[in-house]
């Protein structure tokens, strides 16, 4: 709880720096003449495509969990989802999600080992869809940023690469399990001499079971090409959705010099760096490569600020907002259905003494 405050006051300390950045920088009639002009129906629909982000990631995790959880309705898979977006806002590196999704769907029934399964598998086909759409925009679009933003080969590729490095961990996480236990084992051991946790032994015990059940599932699940190819189609349209996010604030202005792809290439690109940057919601980080990226956009005074203060708006803050909300339903209903499972299994024991 203290971190997560800690966390909230960080995200509220940034977005004070930015905004106090943009108007003093850019000047209060400036903004207003900008918000004025600003075509409603075009920011209308970059909340649409937030919205359908959030919607396809719901189907993914959807697609993954159904088969190892018959039981799961869809309707709990899309607020498990959106919760999950909550604390990966609210955390670093967007760590906080998948600790909730898996605390929730323990409580919901699912084993451990499965939950996990799901989300991790979730994760790679994600980082396979960002990887491959970020190389093939660069590709497409790379003569282009690289005659309008210097250094802007090197700037990307150390992202592009990182993000390729992440996929090869994960896969590596579930291929080689003995390397893996070990490095779970000492993590163990160090957590137990700082005195965080107790009982060592049992933990590592504990780890091994679920690491070995998440194995053998993980290689059940990789045989399921038809799944994760349907995962990775909508993986990719995720990804379209928030990145033509970016396109619809652009058209709110009234532009069109650029066209569709070269603005959601260069939203990809604010989005491959803003990863890695070690603060929730990676504040300032985020603003300063979305400036660095979009400032050839949207060049009349005052036009950069405002699209940079609705892009947050919609991506970011609107995402802490909604998933709060869907959080907490989430997490109420996980109590319910643990309560009601708790219920029927001492109702079975009673019934069996009793014949």
């Amino acid at each position: 709880m203290k971190s997560n405050k800690l966390n909230i006051f960080i995200i509220i300390t940034c977005a004070a720096v930015v905004i106090g950045f943009i108007f003093f920088n850019t000047g209060a009639d400036n903004l207003l003449e900008n918000l004025k002009e600003l075509k409603i129906a075009w920011v209308i629909l970059a909340v649409v495509c937030m919205a359908l982000y959030w919607f396809f990631e719901s189907i993914v995790l959807h697609i993954m969990l159904k088969p190892m959880h018959k039981q799961q309705k869809y309707k709990d898979t899309l607020a498990l989802s959106v919760g999950g977006q909550y604390f990966n806002a609210i955390t670093p590196f967007s760590t906080g999600g998948q600790p909730f999704q898996a605390y929730i769907l323990t409580k919901q029934g699912v084993a451990l080992g499965k939950g996990i399964n799901a989300l991790f598998s979730k994760f790679i086909v994600y980082q396979i869809a960002l990887v491959l759409l970020t190389a093939i925009l660069l590709l497409l679009r790379l003569d282009y940023f690289k005659q309008n933003i210097s250094n802007f080969s090197l700037i990307v590729l150390i992202g592009f690469l990182v993000n390729l490095g992440v996929l090869f961990w994960l896969l590596g996480i579930a291929i080689f399990q003995k390397i893996t236990r070990k490095i779970a084992g000492a993590i163990i051991s160090f957590l137990a001499k700082i005195k965080i946790i107790k009982d060592p032994e049992s933990k590592r015990a504990y780890m091994d079971r679920e690491l070995e059940t998440f194995g053998v599932y993980f290689k059940e699940r990789i045989k399921d090409v038809p799944s994760f190819l349907l995962a990775f189609l909508f993986s990719v349209a995720q990804l379209l959705s928030y990145m033509a996010v970016l396109y619809m604030l652009y058209r709110a202005f009234g532009l069109n010099e650029m066209d569709f792809l070269t603005i959601i290439s260069a939203h990809a690109f604010v989005m491959t760096m803003a990863a890695f940057i070690p603060v929730p919601g990676a504040g300032i980080g985020a603003e300063g490569f979305f400036y660095f990226f979009m400032r050839q956009f949207f060049v009349k005074d005052g036009q950069l600020g405002v699209a940079m203060i609705l892009w947050r708006l919609i991506t970011f803050y609107l995402t802490i907002v909604v998933g709060v909300v869907f959080a907490f339903i989430s997490n109420k209903t996980a109590k319910r259905m643990s309560k009601e499972r708790k219920e029927a299994e001492s109702q079975e024991e009673t019934e069996e003494e009793n014949v």
